[in-house]
């Protein structure tokens, strides 16, 4: 237990990013039913989560710059349903895989040619229509990547960008994400830049240390070249999240799950997806300078004990083994289809 000396010292070593405010519901009337319903939260338990969480980050010796901002703190609540414990555990993941992966988590900057070039191309967005849980829908037309132009950062970086801009807001703490994700015409070359290991670090971010309540993910257009990769990919998730993936051969299946009317027109909704894209363009604008800030969060190497900090990586079901093996079977059935043109 930290004594009070401590405690004092610990403080004055850490700079305040967001500084401690007084909580102000902004949300609607359904919102906050839903977030009583669904995540048990209420006035009175979100005061003393907000206190708890403070306290404890003030706590941690190798948090330096941090954001005790109620928004920032919400939504690691949120994903948890106020369990306080598992909340600092995920807090704690999100910011150390910030410090793990710098080139995934900094400069998450609209305005870098990379991730700008792959917005304009519609890669990667999140629709301006809530669809009909009163979700935003994350849609990523996934053969606009060009491999050989961008990187697996790159890629990162444009999903990270997008889920940071998206949590700035409480409603969508609060309702989670849908998924539609376009696979057609995604080629062996856009899956070979991932590495077995890069695969399994990417699923462990997004499932484990980033804030997000992930509700219905649909996968479209599905190349039968993808299908191993898709199931080694469904492996590294929880059962939970596996329970949420769909797939579609096409439109007509999709629309059947997704309101039409949200889509870019293009699938046959009311925005074309260049409409759709520009949308987008300007709501990362608007969040571009708090997306910037996040790059001041800082953790130390070091823990209490002043020893150097271990990040204990645990060891995925699958080993790089049958990771690499999975690749090669993909690899020779490519080979096969090229012998077949």
């Amino acid at each position: 237990m930290i004594n009070k000396k401590d405690f004092k010292l610990l403080k004055m070593k850490q700079v305040i990013l967001g500084a401690e405010d007084e909580y102000r519901c902004k949300l609607s009337k359904e919102v906050q039913e839903m977030a009583r319903r669904e995540l048990q939260e209420d006035g009175k338990r979100r005061r003393k989560a907000l206190s708890e969480v403070r306290q404890w980050m003030k706590s941690q010796p190798h948090f330096k710059k941090v954001r005790l901002d109620s928004n920032f703190i919400l939504r690691f609540l949120r994903m948890q349903k106020f369990e306080v414990k598992e909340s600092c555990e995920i807090l704690d993941k999100y910011l150390t895989m910030r410090w793990q992966h710098p080139t995934w988590f900094q400069n998450l900057d609209c305005r870098d040619p990379k991730l700008a070039e792959l917005t304009e191309m519609g890669y990667l967005i999140a629709l301006p229509d809530r669809d009909k849980h009163g979700r935003r829908v994350i849609y990523s037309k996934a053969g606009a990547f060009d491999a050989t132009r961008f990187t697996t950062s790159d890629m990162m970086r444009a999903h990270i960008m997008t889920f940071e801009t998206l949590l700035n807001d409480e409603e969508n703490q609060v309702r989670g994400f849908t998924y539609v994700l376009d696979e057609k015409a995604v080629t062996w070359n856009q899956i070979s830049i991932w590495t077995p290991s890069e695969v399994s670090k990417a699923f462990s971010c997004c499932e484990r240390a980033l804030p997000m309540r992930h509700k219905e993910i649909h996968f479209m257009n599905l190349p039968w070249t993808m299908s191993i990769i898709f199931a080694f990919a469904k492996s590294l998730l929880s059962d939970k999240i596996r329970k949420r993936f769909q797939t579609h051969s096409g439109v007509d299946s999709l629309v059947k799950e997704v309101d039409v009317n949200i889509l870019p027109a293009e699938y046959g909704g009311k925005k074309n997806l260049d409409e759709c894209i520009q949308l987008w363009k300007k709501e990362l604008e608007s969040n571009r300078s708090t997306l910037l800030q996040l790059d001041q969060m800082k953790i130390s190497g070091y823990d209490t004990a002043n020893e150097q900090l271990q990040v204990v990586r645990k060891k995925s079901r699958h080993n790089s083994g049958s990771g690499s093996e999975v690749l090669s079977v993909v690899g020779n059935m490519r080979k096969m289809e090229i012998s077949v043109e």
